[in-house]
């Protein structure tokens, strides 16, 4: 029998769920629902419009004690009858956590859900409406999209706090936006930090109830595949990458060699991976198709992601100059390779030298993508100065080397060529630009000038374990390097010398601690450099203008993922331990 409402604006709007239920009979109500619901009952005794009261219950911050408080101070007798009625006769299926919270409301005597262990996590509802779920009274809750973080830097535990529980340790409407943003069918993993640091057992879930079906596969970083020739007719398949995943955890692979038409499908692990010791049957120079399935799309394996190919077939001639040796993580045990050299034949400038161009590639050298991006930025006509165009397949960069008879510096002249260490799916092994994966469409100009900075030091191994921005200024300028350590008692000093440097078009750099648990849930990342790109001044407020050498993975909220953020000069002061400029 349909409920006979004696507001009729909480009637139309229940009749409305009631009509969406006819279309989609999965519908349940959640609580943003039930905060439509209730604000049209709690507008009752303050004069407030509908809209105002749903805007005050949705406050962040805002309880679900102060909720619940909130509407039954507008609350009149025959509302409390209405809500008793969809509570009790409602034909539209209420989520637990909606029907909890309706309960409270109308002071029921049902006893609350019992409360999690000491030290736990629970996840009660669909996520249409965000996240719900109990933890400790006052736990953060942290969170993280396994299913689109293939796509990006992210570790499985760069995790962001997206709600905090109340003093009944229940939370509601927490989400994650942006590139991690929830879409029916996304994993995502979850964990709540107590105040007293501790942290709960991860709790992996679907989300559910955003959308009437789930269009969304998994995403595949056909970049981290790594192929390797384990003899015998055997091709090993590796993450070349294993801190972050290949694909979501669960989800199929299947690689189809393009020469015997062989399929040989794999299951990712937990952790993101291939299953240790995982082969496919080929030979050195096959080329593999590469097609996904996370069981509900593609489950036909039809549509491809792309191909990788194994290294080792026939030598290229195009090698013109020997090229500096691989980083060691990039042999194999026998010391050989685990990867081929291409051809890149791009051009050397598309628009000039930009930080954005400059992207850290699989190799430990930070600072010097930092440094390059900084100059790039600050003075990009040394950029164009320092490398040119043979006209032949090759380049000459023009380092600066200290000479120590003259008390100043003298021209190293270093020539590469085009030729890069090549990922399987093509794009370059280390740095690269951001323009494209295309050997023949990449712009160069950084990726070359790494390559001739390993070949002047000796190798990408070399260069690859670590460094300092201020080295690379003197190599690209000739200009002493300086560094200053950065606290909370010199800030004065710190901004002073960022304003500086940036005024007068010399570049700056900052390094982060190696304490990694300082970053948790910062979107900063330790033992890292950035470039600094510019500073703000908003009153009394100073903000200092940073960029991630990978070109992504920032601080939440500061709108594209490009690696580019701001921070508030005291913020910037806990989690940078240097700065690095020039004299």
């Amino acid at each position: 029998m349909p409920i006979r409402f004696n507001d009729a604006k909480l009637g139309s709007l229940y009749t409305n769920f009631e009509a969406q239920r006819r279309t989609n009979p999965n519908l349940k109500l959640g609580q943003e629902q039930v905060l439509q619901l209730v604000a049209l009952v709690g507008d009752g005794n303050r004069g407030w419009s509908a809209s105002k009261v749903a805007t005050e219950l949705q406050k962040p911050g805002m309880s679900r004690e102060q909720q619940i408080a909130l509407v039954k101070g507008g609350m009149t007798a025959n509302e409390k009858k209405d809500l008793a009625a969809i509570l009790d006769q409602g034909s539209v299926p209420l989520d637990p956590s909606a029907k909890q919270f309706l309960e409270a409301v109308l002071d029921r005597s049902a006893p609350l859900p019992p409360p999690p262990p000491v030290n736990g996590l629970s996840i009660s509802g669909d996520q249409k409406n965000g996240l719900s779920g109990l933890a400790k009274a006052g736990a953060s809750i942290e969170a993280i999209n396994i299913s689109t973080a293939p796509g990006g830097r992210l570790h499985m535990d760069d995790t962001t706090v997206i709600g905090k529980a109340d003093a009944n340790g229940a939370f509601t409407m927490a989400k994650l936006t942006g590139d991690q943003a929830m879409r029916e069918g996304d994993l995502i993993r979850m964990r709540a930090r107590n105040a007293d640091g501790t942290t709960t057992d991860w709790v992996t879930i679907k989300a559910t109830g955003i959308a009437s079906k789930d269009t969304n596969n998994a995403t595949v970083a056909l970049f981290r595949i790594g192929l390797a020739d384990a003899g015998n007719g055997k091709i090993s398949v590796s993450n070349i990458n294993a801190s972050r995943q290949v694909s979501e955890p669960g989800a199929q692979l299947e690689l189809t060699n393009k020469r015997t038409g062989e399929k040989t499908k794999v299951t990712i692990t937990e952790t993101g991976g291939f299953p240790e010791g995982f082969t496919v049957n080929g030979k050195p120079g096959d080329s593999f198709s590469v097609a996904a399935s996370d069981g509900v799309n593609n489950t036909s394996f039809t549509q491809s992601v792309g191909n990788v190919t194994v290294p080792g077939g026939a030598p290229s001639n195009t090698d013109l100059i020997p090229d500096p040796a691989l980083h060691k993580d990039e042999l194999d045990s026998a010391g050989k390779p685990r990867f081929s050299k291409v051809n890149f034949t791009g051009p050397l400038f598309v628009d000039g030298a930009k930080p954005e161009d400059v992207q850290q590639g699989q190799i430990g050298d930070c600072y010097f993508p930092a440094a390059i991006a900084a100059i790039a930025k600050a003075n990009p006509e040394a950029i164009n100065k320092l490398i040119k165009d043979n006209g032949d397949g090759t380049y000459t960069v023009t380092f600066k080397q200290r000479d120590w008879n003259s008390q100043g510096f003298k021209d190293v002249a270093v020539k590469v060529d085009g030729d890069l260490w090549a990922r399987s799916y093509g794009g370059a092994l280390y740095g690269r630009s951001a323009n494209s994966s295309d050997p023949r469409k990449m712009e160069l100009w950084f990726p070359l000038v790494e390559k001739a900075y390993a070949q002047w030091q000796g190798s990408y191994d070399t260069i690859g374990n670590g460094g300092h921005s201020s080295d690379v200024f003197e190599a690209v300028l000739g200009r002493d390097g300086a560094s200053i350590n950065i606290s909370a008692g010199n800030l004065n000093r710190v901004f002073d010398t960022i304003k500086r440097n940036i005024d007068a078009n010399q570049p700056v750099a900052a390094g982060t601690y190696h304490d990694e648990a300082r970053y948790t849930n910062t979107g900063v990342y330790g033992d890292h450099a950035y470039s600094v790109l510019g500073y703000e001044q908003q009153g009394n407020d100073r903000f200092v203008i940073l960029r991630n050498p990978w070109g992504e993975s920032e601080p939440a909220g500061n709108g594209a993922n490009d690696g580019v953020f701001k921070l508030k000069l005291e913020e910037f002061a806990k989690l940078y331990q240097n700065l690095m400029y020039t004299n």
